[in-house]
């Protein structure tokens, strides 16, 4: 099985490789070919499944921590999707394929990126829902599985027989495909600006296929213990530069207002991050009783949301700070 692993994850980052390697033309690799045969097979399941379902979903009753607190539950869980991550490395690559198209005016390509935002976001939120419909009405057959690709098997297994499996695996590779593809492109070509006199877009490339490569053998249980404490640490992070970024004309983007809420969103989540870290790894580190310490103070930390307190106070003190700058630089003129 191990070697089985090794040998398909090898074929799949160099086919990551090759097609990150050609930069320009991800637009045709992603967009026109990828992503369009990644709908199709998941929308033979989906379409399937819809037209015969298993059960009804309407007394389907929530189980776990759905139980007590869905909306919470449902949003952390939303972080695996690790949608808003890729939203923002991916922005580079949208950016490029527009100005690729002939649009260079700044404020024209910021119109397309936002169109285009606003397209994918509707699209994936029906991708989400129409999943989670057939991931419901399949508990009229099956029990709870342990997670998503269990539920999926089950479910192609259950409509399309020993095809199913064929069906998925095509769905799943697909998916990972493209957006691995877009995750090196958007990586390389953000490293190689970051360091103008260091390695080439190529050598990025190369080094970040190869660093997946050897990650993904370590198996996906530890992948998925491992990332958990990690999204719990950068999500917040992530939400909250972009909700500054929309918001940013109301304090005219100040830099100390992204410097002060980072800062303590970054503080707080590092509490979320401890607390996740699997088997005794916090323990070892010495922080076990410290983070433990920091979430019974922080409020709504029993829902992982312990962050938002802190990412608040952050924005307070950094308008704040503001406006004091502000009035000094007014008194220094007016004196």
């Amino acid at each position: 099985q191990t070697a089985v692993l090794a040998g398909f994850s090898l074929l799949f980052f160099a086919a990551v490789l090759f097609f990150s390697l050609r930069p320009g033309e991800i637009l045709t690799w992603i967009g026109k070919v990828l992503n369009p045969l990644f709908l199709l097979f998941l929308g033979i399941l989906v379409i399937r499944a819809m037209i015969s379902p298993m059960g009804g979903i309407s007394g389907t009753a929530p189980q776990g921590a759905y139980a007590a607190g869905a909306f919470y539950q449902g949003f952390l869980e939303g972080y695996n999707t690790m949608d808003a991550l890729a939203g923002l490395a991916f922005g580079i690559i949208v950016v490029n394929v527009i100005r690729g198209l002939g649009v260079e005016n700044p404020g024209d390509v910021a119109k397309n990126t936002v169109r285009s935002g606003i397209l994918s976001s509707v699209l994936m939120a029906v991708i989400y829902v129409l999943v989670t419909i057939v991931g419901a009405q399949s508990l009229g057959e099956f029990s709870p599985s342990a997670n998503g690709g269990e539920a999926l098997a089950l479910i192609a297994e259950y409509y399309f027989g020993p095809a199913g499996a064929v069906i998925l695996a095509a769905t799943v590779t697909l998916a990972c495909l493209k957006t691995a593809v877009g995750l090196i492109t958007s990586c390389s070509e953000t490293f190689r600006e970051i360091f103008p006199k260091g390695p080439s877009y190529r050598v990025w490339a190369i080094l970040f296929s190869t660093l997946s490569f050897l990650i993904a053998n370590l198996g996906l249980g530890a992948i998925v213990s491992w990332s958990e404490p990690v999204l719990r640490f950068l999500y917040p992070l992530a939400i909250t530069l972009i909700l500054l970024t929309l918001s940013g004309g109301f304090f005219r983007n100040d830099g100390r207002v992204y410097r002060w809420v980072t800062g303590f969103t970054a503080a707080a989540a590092a509490v979320d991050f401890i607390n996740a870290l699997p088997g005794q790894a916090a323990a070892v580190l010495h922080l076990e009783k410290a983070a433990l310490a920091a979430e019974n103070i922080l409020p709504f930390s029993e829902n992982g949301f312990g962050w938002t307190c802190p990412a608040l106070f952050g924005l307070a003190i950094g308008i704040l700070h503001c406006s004091c700058v502000k009035n000094r630089k007014k008194r220094g003129k007016a004196g």
